[in-house]
């Protein structure tokens, strides 16, 4: 008769007893102790995924305190440790957490300074004394000039705009009528596409799509020199360079026009 080969539940009593045993008879016991483990976490994580990934198909947001909180299973087996994130429930779920952080239809915008404005009228009073411009560029004599160097809230603490606004001019401001400029900004939508020989330049891209409110020294008005044209150009800042004129247009109660540039051009 051959030798009896202990059996499994033997061979595991006699380890945890430890009751004497072959180096083999123990090496059996803890492989097989290991691959119970292996069997349970298998077992658990297989459960553990299934049950996450039902969860994630109800509610992509059920997902997002779960992982915020930190609980995930001990045994859980995911995707992303296997190496593969590309179908992670955790990767899913900081990739929703940050676009809802950042995306600004989700959470809402500040208003800007000139949008929280006070409904007191401010106090006029000169904030810039002194200012000095560059040149545009070495092929021209035109000076750069952007929005915020023609902003009467900056300049003059000015809010709302009165139609005697360029009585508080300061020199340097009332200097600039009459000089070629080149200046940066969107083009406010027109009714034609092409052909364009005048239209309204805005500071930004939030003016001409509606988003806000201009104030009356955020649009210019731009007459283009003889003989040149443009097409609506959508979404895009690009220059415009001409004759910089302070030029305001009012009734008895509102300003509806102050700057505007003629004999000008589409820098392109």
């Amino acid at each position: 008769t051959g030798p009896t080969v202990p059996e499994e539940s033997d061979v595991q009593s006699d380890a945890l007893k430890g009751s004497p045993s072959t180096p083999a008879t123990v090496a059996e016991a803890s492989a097989t102790s290991s691959m119970s483990d292996v069997k349970r976490e298998v077992t658990t994580g297989v459960v553990t995924q299934n049950s996450e990934k039902t969860a994630e198909a109800d509610s992509t947001t059920a997902i997002v305190p779960a992982v915020a909180k930190g609980e995930t299973g001990k045994n859980t087996l995911t995707t992303s440790e296997a190496g593969d994130d590309s179908g992670s429930p955790t990767v899913q779920a900081s990739a929703v957490m940050e676009k809802s952080s950042t995306d600004p239809t989700s959470l809402g915008t500040e208003a800007g300074p000139d949008e929280e404005a006070s409904a007191e009228p401010r106090e006029i009073k000169l904030l810039i004394a002194e200012k000095t411009f560059r040149p545009a560029a070495k092929d021209t004599d035109a000076i750069r000039v952007s929005y915020d160097d023609i902003d009467l809230l900056k300049i003059l603490n000015m809010e709302p705009v009165p139609v005697n606004a360029a009585e508080h001019f300061p020199q340097w401001l009332n200097d600039l009528n009459g000089r070629r400029v080149r200046i940066r900004g969107f083009m406010y939508p027109t009714f034609e596409a092409t052909g364009l020989k005048a239209f309204h330049m805005a500071r930004d891209n939030g003016i001409c799509c509606f988003v806000r409110q201009p104030k009356i020294y955020d649009i210019i008005g731009v007459k283009l020199a003889q003989g040149q044209t443009t097409d609506y150009i959508e979404g895009k800042p690009f220059d415009v360079e001409g004759t910089f004129l302070i030029a305001p247009e009012a009734d008895s109660e509102e300003l509806f026009q102050l700057y505007k540039i003629v004999d000008a051009f589409v820098v392109k």
